[in-house]
């Protein structure tokens, strides 16, 4: 969304240069294709409105300028940009497409693992019980935490919380008082 106004501003601010510093002289065969009923003696005239001035033209450039200082900032902004990502202990074999799963572990007889174990602690000897290919071949499934890296060492942990486990915890809060606001009726 903010491409498309930054890309509309500029295109709008080329337009107005383009307005105020182009010569009659080459807008005229435009100007008489696109007015076809105008006689080719007629002129056209906006009253009492001046020619743009000098200043006018300085100032329209100093805002373009201004524009292209505020486009170097927002790419600046951009690049420094860096999402946390946050192992769920979970991976997913490259080979065969098999989800280990940290919640569920493995039942494999030949290496079983147990539930809750994340993926980076099992040892590099283990391979998929699928297709038998070893530990490097998996990669970690990462979520991506809202918020810049450098912010997540702030606040009181809540920070480093997923999307998801920060809308429950708003509308979980909602709810509570959604409930203790219907209560207050009952103690009358």
């Amino acid at each position: 969304m903010r491409a498309i106004l930054l890309l509309s501003a500029v295109a709008v601010g080329h337009a107005l240069r383009m307005a105020v510093t182009t010569p009659m002289v080459h807008r005229a065969p435009l100007r008489q294709a696109l007015t076809p009923m105008m006689a080719a003696d007629d002129e056209f005239s906006f009253g009492d409105a001046a020619p743009v001035s000098a200043e006018t033209n300085q100032a329209l450039v100093e805002e373009e300028r201004e524009l292209t200082e505020r486009e170097k900032e927002i790419a600046r902004l951009r690049a420094a940009e860096k999402f946390m990502k946050k192992d769920t202990g979970d991976a997913l074999c490259t080979a065969c497409g098999y989800k280990y799963q940290m919640a569920n572990g493995v039942q494999d007889r030949a290496y079983p693992i147990q539930r809750n174990t994340p993926f980076e602690i099992i040892p590099d000897s283990w391979t998929c019980p699928t297709c038998k290919s070893p530990k490097a071949f998996f990669e970690p499934i990462q979520v991506e935490i809202a918020g810049f890296e450098d912010n997540q060492a702030y606040g009181f942990g809540s920070n480093t919380w997923t999307e998801a486990q920060k809308s429950n915890a708003i509308f979980g809060g909602l709810g509570a008082f959604f409930l203790l606001f219907i209560a207050g009726y009952g103690l009358n």
